[in-house]
């Protein structure tokens, strides 16, 4: 059963979609996103280009090429940034759209040694030409 809503903002790229994440590329089943919050450094969101709620809901073939886009995406990150650990988070209690955050996690960080907030209160929001230099990055290694 899925919990699709008119309004997700993952399958319909509306304004809340832009209001948090900007578009870095498609891949084969997926797109991936940069998170506007760049408390990582290279944060992004792989989002699947169709709606389901849970990895199950695929066929196999789907789920490979899905979690196949998700290692894609990582290992763009890590070419790009060299953290020191890449962190995956799958939700979906507020937003059912199915989707892993690939999270880059450095020593250094504030919660190195737990698990990163998704929603911090302060948020590292950066400038248009900073987003464009992590895009080019990331595009690169895509």
């Amino acid at each position: 059963m899925t919990r699709y809503q008119e309004d997700c903002f993952y399958y319909t790229r509306n304004a809340k979609l832009a209001a948090n994440y900007i578009l870095v590329a498609p891949l084969h089943v997926a797109t991936v996103y940069l998170s506007r919050d760049q408390t990582h450094r290279g944060r992004v969101a792989v989002v699947l280009n169709w709606h389901v709620d849970e990895p199950y809901q695929l066929t196999e073939t789907e789920r490979h090429e899905f979690y196949d886009d998700v290692a894609h995406a990582a290992h763009a990150v890590a070419q790009a940034f060299h953290p020191a650990k890449i962190n995956y988070a799958t939700y979906g209690d507020t937003v059912s759209h199915l989707h892993v955050h690939v999270v880059p996690k450095q020593t250094t960080d504030a919660d190195w040694n737990d698990a990163f907030v998704n929603n911090p209160a302060n948020p590292v929001l950066l400038s248009d030409t900073s987003y464009r230099e992590i895009i080019d990055a990331l595009r690169a290694n895509l």
